[in-house]
């Protein structure tokens, strides 16, 4: 089943609905670099990560220099790091290789603008695919980007330009950006990616979740395991 990660927690009682709900990675949004109404402090994230119990991934998702990312990994102990800003290649090898040492892997956010260009050092999205899998880097997240909203933009990634960098890229894809529970399904058939990530799909509001839509996401996610194996039947 393709794998399932909820960003933007902010509180115990939405990381226990992701829990119940069998979420597999929950995201949490600490000290970002530009203002997002997610965004947790270093004390806040510490404690909300020790709340969530054992098989169940953390993942915080920052960006900045590298210091900064590798002293917050220290403090505040996630399974994941997701570098979500405008990192360079050198920047993200150097994170990788670092966070490994101390046994957390490095996701690093592919942001696709409207015109199908990447926000970052390489414009191509096939090309900084390529790039991106020699850093060291455990998986690539394809969002999309616009210039209101560095992430949690509700805006769906081009598919066509998804399904190119996953044929490139040499490590694990995921696709984030615009996903809810009334389009998981199709966009799951079509792509078939590693794994999938939502913040707003399944928001009431900035920074609270709802139940309904947690487990409507994940039935939806459910559902295409269940079509895929009767296919390959």
């Amino acid at each position: 089943m393709t794998r399932v990660k909820i960003c933007g927690l902010m509180n115990l009682k939405d990381i226990d609905m992701c829990v119940q709900a069998g979420v597999h990675m929950l995201g949490f949004v600490v000290d970002y670099p530009e203002p997002v109404p997610w965004n947790l402090s270093t004390a806040e994230a510490r404690e909300l990560i020790r709340q969530v119990p054992p098989f169940v991934s953390t993942c915080v998702v920052t960006g900045g220099s590298v210091e900064k990312v590798l002293q917050l990994a220290n403090e505040v102990c996630p399974n994941v790091v997701q570098l979500h800003h405008k990192e360079t290649l050198q920047e993200i090898k150097e994170i990788a290789d670092q966070l490994i040492l101390r046994g957390i892997k490095t996701i690093k956010a592919l942001r696709i603008d409207g015109q199908g260009k990447c926000d970052f050092e390489i414009a191509d999205p096939a090309a900084a695919a390529r790039a991106l899998a020699k850093t060291g880097v455990a998986a690539i997240l394809v969002d999309a980007y616009t210039t209101s909203m560095p992430g949690g933009t509700g805006v769906t990634v081009d598919l066509s330009t998804f399904r190119t960098i996953q044929q490139e890229s040499a490590v694990p894809v995921i696709l984030a950006g615009g996903l809810s529970p009334t389009n998981i399904l199709q966009i799951i058939r079509e792509t078939k990616p590693y794994a999938v990530d939502t913040l707003t799909g399944v928001e009431v509001s900035a920074g609270y979740k709802e139940r309904k839509k947690i487990n409507s996401f994940m039935q939806g996610v459910q559902d295409s395991a269940h079509q895929l194996f009767k296919e390959i039947r």
